[in-house]
């Protein structure tokens, strides 16, 4: 059977697809098969473009660069991701040697993580790659339908307004018929 993906004409899912068969109640399965996707492209790309960052750990790069040592929390906070997940992502960078801890001046028990020379010239690698990433991101942003990413910072909106959880428990339970 030879089925063609959906495209921005045909954006309906392949029936032989089990997951889309499930619909809308597996979006966070879809989601994570296009994250997925997303991340592993990067990371077969990013070595073409000089990028040996680990492609989940450049946001942290560019927010260190950006507003120079943090602390793991005050990272967490400010990429809106776990703190055990962005302890992960330091470790990464510190055996590639970006990234240095050292102690907070102003409360011992505290750690900032800063870059090192060789994550400062990591970043402007990611800085130059960043611009063909966000080129072949809108092409398929486009594919999509127009307006995909404004509903998709909606969603992740909608889900800090009110977490997800609450949502479900907001919705009446389906009862079972017999």
């Amino acid at each position: 059977m030879n089925i063609k993906p959906p495209t921005s004409e045909n954006a309906s899912p392949p029936m032989d697809d089990y997951i889309a068969r499930q619909g809308p109640a597996f979006l966070a399965h879809l989601l994570r098969r296009l994250s997925d996707e997303l991340i592993q492209g990067a990371a077969l790309w990013y070595p073409t473009a000089g990028v040996t960052a680990p492609p989940r750990t450049i946001s942290t790069l560019i927010a260190l660069d950006d507003i120079g040592p943090l602390g793991v929390t005050e990272l967490a906070t400010l990429l809106r991701q776990s703190h055990p997940l962005v302890i992960t992502w330091i470790r990464e960078l510190t055996s590639l040697s970006f990234v240095a801890t050292k102690g907070d001046p102003k409360d011992r028990r505290r750690s900032l993580i800063r870059l090192t020379a060789k994550g400062k010239a990591e970043v402007a690698r990611v800085r130059e790659a960043l611009v063909v990433m966000e080129q072949a991101s809108m092409r398929l942003l486009d594919r999509g339908g127009k307006g995909l990413l404004h509903a998709l910072w909606g969603m992740e909106a909608a889900c800090r307004d009110t977490p997800f959880a609450e949502q479900l428990r907001h919705l009446p339970a389906r009862q079972q018929t017999e």
